[in-house]
């Protein structure tokens, strides 16, 4: 439990860095640019990122997943650092971008590779609520802190540097990981001689798509368009309706605690399909409360508690259940599938958000996410309906 105690908090480094990023898009539009601007930093990375998690599951056993872990880590840092050098125009971000957003994804796949070798399939989805809640912690402190650190003396390119540091010591205890864990690689080498060939790339998508875990991945990526519309563009929207954003990432980081680490226990007795259906409803519910916002401060934390609420509690469980229904054969591959495809739609969709907030405004945005939750809500319960039906059927 010692490694897993590193990781986590390791993680929580790593996503307090991220957090302190998000003041990027204030940051572009003090250098003169937009939120459509802003989209195309951040979309910058979506292909060599896809070409990353690609090599992951290509290749998913090279390397340790705690050393990649470990290595984009302090990329990200060398990223974050190099953000406090920009003081030109935001094109120069253009190529940070690109090193965050790749270094970014890969953490964020690759990280519940580690933790799924530590535990058993009984535990998966507590502990992937363990790890997510802590990225949510991280994620949700960010802004918080960069906000004070923004208005003392370092300012924006201070603050950047500061969120490099803090990276450096994520990397550390994630090496720290990779030490006080066995290598599987070694005993699967030894029995590989006697085992049955695995199956190839090829094979194991064909046979990811053709199973249940295919509506997990869809949903994954919805979640992704929501995730990072909700955090990327939040201190911009805020400013617009002069909303104070550490609301949002308040509200939003305390109600994903309590789902993933009070609700998600609880919730573990029940039928994981009907916990994802009844979570993503109350997430859709919630987004469409942005869209009366207005400058209503108390609206404004309710629905960011609700959506924290919904998404905190669903995620988790989805990622699990893709695993959970896959073959044990193709199941290395599907986290990193499930990571490839959050992180393309995380970082593809910033440049349509963008878009769509400088030529119709926020509320354009907000009908688009809410959508996409409606969807989500719609699978979510069609497989639940369909699994209820099989079941009755087997029943004597």
């Amino acid at each position: 439990m010692g490694a897993v105690a590193l990781l986590l908090v390791g993680t929580f480094g790593i996503s307090l860095s991220y957090g302190m990023m998000l003041l990027l898009p204030l940051y572009v539009r003090e250098l003169g640019g937009n939120e459509a601007d802003f989209g195309v930093v951040l979309s910058s990375a979506a292909l060599p990122a896809v070409l990353c998690i690609g090599l992951l599951i290509r290749y998913p056993e090279v390397l340790r997943p705690h050393s990649v872990v470990a290595l984009a880590i302090a990329v990200y840092a060398a990223a974050a650092a190099g953000a406090s050098l920009v003081g030109g125009g935001w094109a120069s971000l253009i190529g940070l971008g690109v090193l965050l957003g790749t270094a970014w994804a890969v953490v964020y796949t690759a990280t519940p590779m580690v933790m799924s070798g530590m535990v058993s399939d009984e535990g998966r989805a507590a502990y992937f609520g363990y790890l997510t809640g802590t990225q949510q912690v991280g994620i949700g402190a960010g802004p918080v802190l960069a906000r004070f650190l923004v208005d003392t003396d370092l300012g924006f390119r201070g603050t950047f540097l500061a969120a490099g540091a803090v990276c450096l010591a994520a990397a550390a205890l994630t090496v720290a990981v990779g030490v006080l864990t066995p290598d599987p690689l070694v005993g699967r080498a030894a029995d590989a001689r006697g085992a049955e060939p695995g199956a190839t790339l090829g094979e194991a998508i064909g046979r990811i798509v053709r199973s249940e875990a295919v509506f997990s991945l869809a949903m994954v990526m919805l979640f992704a368009c929501l995730f990072t519309a909700l955090t990327q563009f939040q201190t911009t929207f805020a400013s617009a309706r002069d909303l104070d954003y550490s609301v949002f990432y308040i509200a939003y980081t305390v109600a994903v605690i309590a789902s993933r680490f009070g609700l998600a226990p609880l919730a573990s007795s029940l039928d994981t399909r009907l916990v994802i259906a009844i979570s993503v409803s109350v997430m859709s519910i919630a987004l469409a409360g942005f869209l009366f916002v207005d400058s209503s401060l108390t609206l404004y934390g309710t629905v960011s508690a609700c959506v924290g609420l919904g998404y905190g509690l669903a995620l988790p469980s989805v990622q699990a259940q893709a695993v959970n229904v896959s073959d044990e054969e193709v199941r290395p591959r599907v986290l990193p599938l499930a990571g490839l495809l959050f992180q393309a739609a995380m970082l593809i969709f910033p440049l349509v958000a963008g878009w769509l907030i400088a030529a119709f405004g926020y509320p354009a945005l907000f009908a688009v996410l809410v959508s996409f939750a409606a969807a989500q809500a719609a699978i979510a319960w069609w497989r639940y309906s369909a699994a209820r039906k099989v079941a009755g059927r087997r029943a004597p």
